[in-house]
């Protein structure tokens, strides 16, 4: 990622995700396909609120989105989410050069040595 104007479109997809209920409802459309009224009260938010969260991921190209009904049903897009092939693993995205892992609720994700050096430096430092 050299390029200023693919740097751009990375920022727009991590822009798009970082918000606490935007990460919330990713985590529930890992689990599969949901419409706004359900996922709504799964994260629960105002429906209306949860219609602009959508369009956000949406207008990203995180989210696919077709009409069942009078329903709309939104989804990860398989560019962009590819589930996970461990227990404890949902899935992961994938944001230009970055991936997120979505992990199950309750499983935190492993420790490495190299981590806890890092934080061990940063409180020794303080």
């Amino acid at each position: 990622m050299t390029e200023f104007s693919e740097a751009r479109k990375v920022a727009a997809l991590l822009a798009a995700v970082a918000e606490p209920t935007r990460l919330r409802v990713l985590w529930q459309l890992a689990r599969g396909p949901q419409n706004v009224g359900t996922l709504a009260d799964l994260v629960d938010i105002p429906m209306v609120n949860m219609s602009h969260h959508l369009g956000v991921m949406r207008q990203a190209g995180i989210l696919d989105d077709e009409k069942d009904g009078r329903k709309v049903i939104y989804k990860l897009r398989p560019g962009v989410f590819t589930p996970g092939t461990e227990p404890n693993v949902l899935g992961v995205l994938t944001l230009g050069p970055f991936r997120v892992v979505l992990w199950i609720k309750g499983e935190p994700p492993p420790v490495t040595s190299s981590s806890k050096s890092r934080r061990k430096a940063s409180k020794s430092s303080k």
